[in-house]
C-alpha cells in the first residue's frame, strides 16, 4: 500500500522538526503547506529535502482558514491509494507501516486514531531516552504510556465517532472520481476549528471508525486551553530557539 501525507505548517516549523524525523520514514510522500514568510517551517523542509507548497489561502476568509490549505495540499498529491491528513505537531508510531498493513482497511472507510500527549520539550525527550515512546513495543503488547495524557475522542450525541483532523486516514477512491472531488474540506470556517469534523462528517457512521492498532502522540509546547492555536500560533516554542540560518529564504 502507499500512503501519501499532507500536513498544514504555519508558526509550527518548532513542531515539524521534532515529528519529520519521525514519520518521514513511514510515509511514501509528503507535502507540508505553510505561508511565504514562515521561513523556520521552509528551513525544516529543505533540511529533510520535504515538498513544501506555499500559500496564503488560510487568509481568506478568517483569520487561519486551515481548511483552505488543506485542501490545497491535497490537490498535490495523487490521491491514488491511502491519504494521511496529519498535524504538524503528530508523531506516529514506529511500527505504524505493519499496522495499518494488519488493519486489512477498507477503501470506503475513514479512519482515525488515539492520541497520548506529550506536553513540553523535556517530557518529549525524556520520552525518546527512554526508548519506550512506541505503543507497541510488545508482540502482543498495545497500550497507553502510564505517565501520558490520554487526548479525548470526538463523539457527537447525533452523529456519533467522528476522526479528527490531527490523525484522519482514507483511501483516495472515496474522495475523487475521475479529477471531480467527492469529499473536500469544507470552506466557510475562518479558523482550525470544525472542518476537521466536517470532512469527516461526509462519511456515514459505519464508515467512520477508530483503528485501534494507532496511537500516536501529540506534542505540546505547555499545557494550554483547547483551540489555544485555533486561529493562530499563540503558545510558545516547542524545543531550542531556532538558529540564525532558518531565516535563509528558498526560491521553492
Amino acid at each position: 500500500m502507499r500512503i501519501e501525507a499532507v500536513t498544514v505548517c504555519v508558526g509550527y516549523g518548532d513542531f515539524l522538526a521534532a515529528t519529520l524525523a519521525e514519520n518521514l520514514p513511514l510515509l511514501d510522500d509528503l507535502v507540508v503547506i505553510t505561508s511565504p514568510e514562515d521561513d523556520e517551517t521552509r528551513a525544516v523542509c529543505r533540511r529533510q529535502n520535504v515538498h513544501h507548497l506555499l500559500s496564503e489561502d488560510h487568509r481568506r476568509g478568517g483569520p487561519f482558514n486551515k481548511a483552505r490549505l488543506i485542501q490545497r495540499a491535497l490537490d498535490q498529491i495523487s490521491g491514488s491509494d491511502w491519504i494521511l491528513h496529519l498535524d504538524a505537531d503528530i508523531v506516529l508510531p514506529r511500527q505504524f507501516r505493519r499496522m495499518v498493513e494488519w488493519a486489512h482497511l477498507d477503501p470506503a472507510v475513514i479512519y482515525g486514531a488515539d492520541r497520548s500527549d506529550v506536553i513540553g520539550w523535556d517530557a518529549w525527550q525524556r520520552l525518546k531516552a527512554g526508548g519506550g515512546w512506541d505503543n507497541h513495543s510488545h508482540q502482543t503488547g498495545h497500550w497507553f504510556h502510564p505517565q501520558l495524557r490520554v487526548g479525548s475522542r470526538w463523539v457527537s450525541s447525533l452523529h456519533g465517532y467522528v476522526p479528527i483532523g490531527c490523525f484522519q486516514l482514507w483511501h483516495g477512491s472515496a474522495a475523487n472520481d475521475g479529477g471531480r472531488h467527492l469529499r473536500r474540506y469544507p470552506y466557510h470556517h475562518g479558523d482550525a476549528a470544525r472542518a476537521d469534523v466536517q470532512f469527516a462528517l461526509q462519511w456515514d457512521r459505519r464508515q467512520r471508525q477508530l483503528l485501534p492498532e494507532v496511537i500516536v502522540l501529540h506534542l505540546e509546547s505547555e499545557a494550554a486551553r483547547m483551540g489555544a492555536n485555533w486561529e493562530g500560533r499563540t503558545t510558545k516554542r516547542f524545543g531550542l530557539e531556532p538558529k540564525t540560518a532558518l531565516a535563509i529564504r528558498s526560491p521553492s
